[in-house]
């Protein structure tokens, strides 16, 4: 008899392991899947202005590109100007 009085404690001690490492696991994957959300929108977010910031540099190369080699255009010149 006393040995059925342990095997049951045993049994209900286990029990009560398992379930509170499910439910941490749950409020974990909830918790987690919260701060992913929120961590993937700054990511976008963070995404989007680099991206606008590549198109504005990519839009001012073409325009030195233009500036630089236009005929007209003498760097040597220019830098020439600039030392006096």
């Amino acid at each position: 008899m006393a040995s059925s009085f342990w095997v049951a404690i045993a049994v209900i001690a286990t029990c009560a392991i398992i379930t509170n490492g499910v439910v941490k696991i749950i409020r974990a994957a909830k918790s987690s899947g919260k701060a992913g959300n929120h961590k993937l929108n700054d990511l976008e977010a963070d995404l989007e202005s680099l991206e606008a910031d590549l198109d504005d540099a990519r839009q001012r190369i073409e325009v030195l590109e233009k500036i630089v080699t236009d005929e007209k255009y003498d760097l040597g010149k220019k830098i020439d100007d600039l030392a006096n």
